[in-house]
């Protein structure tokens, strides 16, 4: 069986090469290629613009052209496979080590018969991990208190000061119940706070599992403390969270978006920080990545930003190829099907 494994910044070819070794054994054929933009910020805008557009918006590796054409398999990470690679390809399967696919044209695969294969809630403990942190950030007003110090400022006083409180007690509002949803709403358990979520795919007797009751998006919006994105971006779900949204959540509601920027209205977002309409948000994604430097997101003294962190940790990393590959070892070896198949 031939591999070719594609690597760039984050995900190197010669780490997912050893994955695909010590999962498939030493005699497995690998050939690899680096995806390597030109700089940092250029590989941040590209995997942006794919994230948005799709596969065409990138500018995967030239060696690609041909190397492509030879592999049984494909493993990859953010380098975008548009259809006319695809096409050259007689691959059986594809492989993403990440949740989503948008950077390969799956219509041009399902054409050719290729399986795409994606790695489901791989990083879902540190998402989580992350979401409650930024929860936590907003409400005590860990980084502002921190920047202060580091300007020499003995500082007492945050916007949300006339509602600073604990969690325990507060509602937290999740949009969206996976892989992810689920672990957050775990370790938000032992904070003892009520636990609500809108997912319209998601059946009430999960939910009451990890003692969540589920409710619409509106009377979500209306009952929140927290408002924690976890769903999936795509055209029915773009602008999930809107002026509509804001208009029903609380004055002291805070917004935390670990997820897609995608899915808030970037304006709606703004307006309801810079009037007051919500008490604060945490955002670890932004529309366009890196964000601008005169985004009125970066002079707003509600809101805690971050440059998406959530899910890069190094066990995120070592662990993901070895996830995607393990379970496709099991449909190659067995012929089995695989819930991480895309349809």
């Amino acid at each position: 069986m031939k591999f070719l494994v594609v690597g760039d910044p984050m995900l190197s070819s010669e780490t997912l090469g050893q994955a695909v070794r010590d999962t498939f054994g030493s005699d497995a054929q690998i050939h690899g290629v680096d995806w390597k933009p030109a700089n940092d910020e250029e590989f941040w805008y590209l995997r942006s613009q794919v994230e948005k557009f799709g596969p065409d918006a990138g500018k995967p590796p030239v060696e690609l052209t041909r190397a492509i054409q030879d592999a049984d398999v494909v493993i990859t990470h953010h380098t975008p496979l548009n259809g006319v690679l695809i096409r050259r390809s007689k691959a059986s399967y594809i492989g993403v080590c990440r949740a989503g696919v948008e950077n390969i044209d799956v219509a041009a695969a399902k054409e050719k018969g290729i399986q795409v294969m994606r790695t489901m809630g791989r990083n879902a403990e540190a998402v989580s991990d992350f979401t409650v942190a930024l929860m936590l950030a907003e409400l005590r007003n860990l980084t502002r208190g921190h920047a202060a110090l580091k300007q020499g400022e003995w500082r007492k006083k945050y916007p949300n000061s006339g509602f600073m409180g604990d969690m325990k007690g507060k509602t937290v509002g999740l949009v969206g119940f996976g892989y992810i949803g689920k672990l957050v709403a775990k370790k938000l358990s032992s904070f003892a706070m009520r636990l609500i979520a809108y997912d319209p795919f998601v059946k009430e007797e999960l939910l009451q599992e990890y003692h969540v009751e589920k409710v619409s998006l509106e009377e979500l919006c209306r009952q929140s403390d927290f408002i924690s994105i976890h769903a999936r971006l795509s055209q029915e779900t773009a602008g999930l969270i809107g002026k509509a949204e804001f208009a029903l959540m609380k004055p002291t509601a805070y917004l935390i978006n670990t997820a897609r920027a995608g899915l808030v209205d970037e304006q709606a977002l703004v307006a309801a920080l810079q009037t007051g309409q919500i008490g604060g948000a945490g955002l670890d994604v932004f529309w366009t990545e890196p964000i601008a430097e005169n985004h009125p997101l970066l002079t707003m003294d509600n809101v805690t930003i971050t440059p998406h962190l959530a899910g890069a940790t190094n066990d995120t990393f070592r662990m993901t190829p070895y996830l995607l590959l393990e379970e496709l070892k099991k449909v190659v070896v067995h012929s089995e099907n695989s819930a991480w198949f895309v349809k």
